[in-house]
């Protein structure tokens, strides 16, 4: 019952399909469609969630297997993982079986860990994350600027994306000098050679504003929510 839902993810030149963010809903049988935070926390609690993490990485793998077999245009998709991935290293391993199975060049999938969870769990974090740059694959730092940033920590992480929080982009864009803030914050994490992504941009002021300082790339509702992966699939992908 969990399905695979994407989101896309949008450049801020052109507004081309430059990627997508793998989404998990569960879609009961009573027709029913939870959210990620009605179910995250329950298996959490009951150390379920890393078999949901290789669950919904398996099924982005198959997707791009498909699309691979039926000629279709391919993006890189970013998959998130749970700070409980980070405790054990065999996961690293697991993730690249999974890939090697489906016959899925690494390049084409991203891992996405919360800001908050590469702070309190550094060391473990950046082995990890070490090991997936080892195997090709694209890493990416979510929800930057929530409330835990800590730059000098940031650096030491092997990451290729940074991705800021969409509390923080609206908070910053209520006035000039919180514009100004997050040009700066920007051109500070583009200057470290980092790719920058905003996310939750929801309307066209925003979108303007991201634009102005900067950012090169976006999602959000006002671009498209997430959808199921066969609608994106007909949308994104087919000529």
């Amino acid at each position: 019952e969990f399905k695979l839902y994407l989101q896309p993810k949008f450049s801020l030149k052109d507004f081309s399909v430059i990627g997508a963010e793998a989404l998990v809903r569960w879609e009961r049988e009573n027709g029913t469609v939870l959210y990620p935070d009605q179910f995250i926390p329950i298996l959490e609690n009951t150390g379920r969630v890393v078999a949901l993490d290789l669950y919904m990485f398996e099924q982005v793998a198959e997707f791009l297997k498909r699309g691979i077999q039926d000629g279709l245009r391919l993006y890189p998709i970013a998959v998130n993982a749970s700070v409980a991935l980070a405790k054990d290293p065999e996961n690293a391993r697991r993730y690249d079986e999974i890939l090697r199975r489906h016959r899925i060049s690494a390049e084409l999938l991203e891992i996405e860990l919360t800001e908050t969870a590469a702070v309190f769990e550094f060391d473990r974090v950046k082995k990890l994350f070490a090991c997936f740059r080892e195997k090709k694959m694209q890493t990416s730092l979510d929800d930057f600027g929530a409330g835990y940033s800590v730059l000098n920590s940031v650096v030491d992480i092997p990451i290729n994306t940074v991705k800021l929080d969409r509390g923080f982009i609206a908070r910053c864009a209520e006035n000039q000098r919180g514009i100004y803030f997050l040009q700066q914050v920007v051109n500070m994490v583009k200057s470290l050679g980092y790719q920058v992504i905003c996310e939750g941009i929801e309307t066209r002021e925003q979108v303007d504003i991201m634009r102005a300082v900067g950012c090169d790339s976006a999602q959000g509702f006002w671009f498209s929510k997430a959808i199921p992966a066969e609608e994106f699939e007909r949308r994104y992908l087919c000529d």
